[in-house]
Formats: structure tokens, sequence, C-alpha cells
């Protein structure tokens, strides 16, 4: 049973806030390029990232070495107003309004920021994950959480809602969105109101108990906050202590939307590749083994070459053929890929009882194309200096000339629908299989977990 609750979220003081508001947020750490990081960090003396992704600085020991300072400026915020706790335990009702970064569509999704219990996940548990991760962003979170105790960055689920249900609920308890207003630079904007315990939450804690959750993002936050939950408890029990009853370490702070609400989408995550020891030649040929090959000359400058190859893809894929499209180091020519149905039949073949997940057009990519074509192992994919995630084919053109790295892949979106049935089969696609859009930005509320406090407890009425 899923479990969620109210909590007493930590949030800018309403002066900074409707003054900087849209300095101080951003995106979560791990979409956060070098060069935004510093513009993040530059843009005002408390934007969120100070905390987040805090700046490197000169005779660092490590990646990790500002995860003292992070704790040190949380505790200074804290203690000088710059950041407040709510005096009562609370939900964040948001709407969120944004722009569709490929058909400039202007859109809303409606979410609520909570707590959720958190559970081993399995086949069978009713929180479930649906890619893999990556070690090196659960041990780097692992130790700041450690240092500071706190969930700073939400975990992005969604939920079956087939009769528009839960989001009528979450309408009713809305009214209007009156707390905070908040804009991002890239257009984005953000309406909230806080509902406290005693205004009818009571509903949707009801509603959320008989749903499954699906992880779309944050899936190393999840992990993290379980391995967190299971250090305290052996700290505690050496000391012979025990957590106090619904504890806040048995919590995670999640954003969760109904998948009935029309704002809710999920955008490509393109691969740019590093760690690959082929000639362009080389490259080519041992694609053509499984895939049909076009291209077609490119300047870098081309955009009208990029809307094409992206409406070619889009148009393909709806016609039940797994296609992508690939730049080589360069960048002088794109490369239209089709995978050939024999082949496509001989993994089905040798995959039957796996179809689900080995029939996905990102499993294809990884497993045919990447690692066998390309020669890149599992451990490659686990290394963040061999692979690069973008969402637009104008970063994978300028990720590509960037670095050493040596071949970009341009692949659609994997389905809501293709989501559920991966996960129901208990499998994980691989790592950034899809890009939940917008997502749920960093700064607008956090939680402090305290083992000794415990959280808000609406079942028992």
């Amino acid at each position: 049973m899923v479990k969620i609750a109210p909590f007493r979220g930590v949030v800018y003081n309403s002066g900074e806030l409707e003054r900087d508001g849209s300095l101080l947020i951003t995106p979560p750490y791990d979409v956060i390029s070098p060069a935004q990081r510093g513009a993040f960090l530059d843009s005002h003396p408390h934007n969120f990232l100070h905390l987040d992704l805090g700046r490197p600085l000169p005779g660092d020991a490590s990646h990790m070495s500002w995860h003292p300072r992070s704790t040190e400026l949380l505790n200074q915020w804290l203690s000088q107003g710059v950041l407040v706790r709510r005096d009562q335990p609370s939900i964040l009702l948001l709407e969120t309004d944004w722009i569709h970064p490929i058909s400039g569509r202007r859109l809303t999704r409606h979410g609520f920021v909570c707590l959720m219990r958190l559970e081993e996940v399995s086949k069978n548990s009713k929180v479930r994950p649906h890619e893999k991760t990556f070690s090196f962003h659960k041990e780097e979170r692992l130790d700041l959480m450690e240092l500071n105790r706190a969930h700073l960055s939400p975990v992005f689920g969604f939920f079956p809602d087939p009769d528009a249900h839960t989001l009528r609920t979450m309408y009713d308890l809305a009214g209007s969105y009156s707390d905070f207003s908040v804009k991002e630079p890239d257009g984005t904007s953000h309406h909230g109101t806080f509902i406290q315990v005693g205004d009818s939450l009571e509903r949707l804690v009801e509603q959320l108990s008989q749903v499954t959750v699906y992880i779309a993002d944050g899936h190393h936050r999840y992990e993290t906050a379980l391995k967190y939950r299971q250090k305290i408890l052996d700290e505690l029990a050496l000391n012979k202590q025990e957590p106090a009853s619904n504890s806040a370490i048995d919590y995670v702070m999640i954003y969760l939307c109904p998948m009935s609400d029309p704002g809710l989408c999920v955008l490509p995550t393109h691969r740019v590749l590093s760690c690959v020891a082929l000639t362009d030649e080389e490259i080519l040929s041992s694609l053509s083994r499984y895939c049909e090959i076009k291209d077609f000359p490119f300047n870098g400058e081309d955009s009208q070459a990029r809307i094409d190859l992206a409406k070619k893809l889009l148009d393909d894929n709806k016609k039940g053929l797994t296609v992508f499209g690939m730049f080589l180091k360069g960048y002088r020519r794109y490369y239209f890929i089709k995978v050939k149905e024999k082949v496509k039949e001989s993994i089905a073949l040798a995959n039957p009882d796996d179809a689900v997940l080995t029939s996905l057009d990102v499993s294809i990519l990884t497993n045919l194309i990447i690692k066998k074509a390309l020669g890149m192992t599992e451990d490659d994919l686990d290394n963040p200096d061999c692979i690069t995630y973008v969402q637009t084919i104008d970063q994978a053109v300028e990720a590509g000339n960037e670095r050493d790295h040596r071949a970009a892949f341009i692949l659609n979106p994997t389905t809501l629908d293709e989501i559920l049935k991966v996960t129901e089969a208990g499998r994980l696609m691989p790592r950034k299989s899809t890009y939940f859009y917008p997502k749920a930005s960093s700064g607008l509320v956090f939680n402090l977990v305290d083992p000794m406090e415990p959280v808000a407890d609406l079942e028992k009425g």
C-alpha cells in the first residue's frame, strides 16, 4: 500500500522568494551542465544549487569536497532566516506551466510534493522503478545526505488515474494557487499552495493508498533514501536506540503527478559517446551488419536538417520501425539508421520471455548498437566519462564538439505505456531511458530528516 504524508517543509522566506524567486530555484542537479552550474551559482548568493551542487574550489581533495560547505550553508541560512521551516505539516500542490521544447506548445502539469513511505522495490511492490541507475550518483548523494540530513530534491513519480478522480481531488483542494508564483529563466512557471493537516488531506491520502507509484525520475534519490535509512538504523542499534514511531527516515520526499494530467510528458534522452575505439569507417561497417544506413550532408548550423531528422524518426516510429539518428565526430554528415527487420526478429526469438524489454528502441540501441556493434561495456555505460545524456538534437551537436566524444545517437521517446509494461514485468530499462519534462524543480520546498521526529499519520484520523 502506498502511504503518503504531509511534512514540515523548508522554504525560502516569502520576501526573498517573491523578490528573487527566479534566481533561487533550479533544475535537479543531475541535469545541469558544468557551464550551467557556474551560471546558477553566480546568479544569486542564495541560489539553491549552493546546497545541491556547490562550487568546486582549488585544492578540493575530491568531487565531494563541497559537501561540508553545503551543510555549513544550510545551517547558516536556517539560522539567518533565509530558509524557514513551516510550522504545520502540509502537502505542496503545484501547477507548472511550461513550453514544449520541440513543438513550442504551452502546457500545464499538476502535481503535489509530499512524503511517501519507503519500501524495498520488487516486481510486486507498490513503488516501482523503471530504469537502472549510476553508482557514481548514489555514492555522492548518500555522502551529502549523511552530512546535511535532508531530502534536498524530490523524487518524481506518477500513478494511474484512469477516471481523473485524483486529479479532480487536487483541483478541489487547491482552489487557487495562492502561496507563491515563481518563473524560471526558460519560461517555466510554478504556482503553489500548501494544504495543511485538517484541510481534507485524508481524501488524497486514501486515494493514493490504492495505486501503484512508478518512479519517473530520481531513481538514485530513492535508492539513496533506502540506504540512508538502513545506515541510521544500524547506527542507532549500536547505541541501543530506536527511531521514532513512523520516523522521518522511513519516508522520501516525492513529487507526484497523475497519469490523467495532460501536462505529463516524456521526451527522449539522446546519447553522446566517448570510449569508442573504432574509426568512422569501422563504426559504419559494424552498424551495417544490423542496420540500413542513409547519410545526408550536415554543416553544423543546419537547423532544418535537425528538424527533418526528428520528424523522420517520429514518422517511421509510428510505422513500427526501429530507427535512430547518428552524428559522428566532426558532424559533417548525419545518418539515418533503420534496424533490419530480420535482426529484430532474431532478437525476439532469442528473448521470448523478455520481449517487453528487448523490443524497446532504447534497449536495442543499448544492447545491439552501443554494446555489440560499437564494443562498449556495461562498465562504460556506468561511467559518466564515457557517455553523456542530452535532451535535444542541438545539445547533441554541441556536446559532440566537446572533449573526445566520438558519436551521438538520436532516438524517439519511450511512451508511458511502454514504461508500465516494463515495470509490470519486473524489469528495468537501460539508464536514462526517459526524460520526464519539465523536471521537478529544486528549491521550492525540501525536507529535513530527523530519525527521532515522527511523520504525521493521517490514516489514524
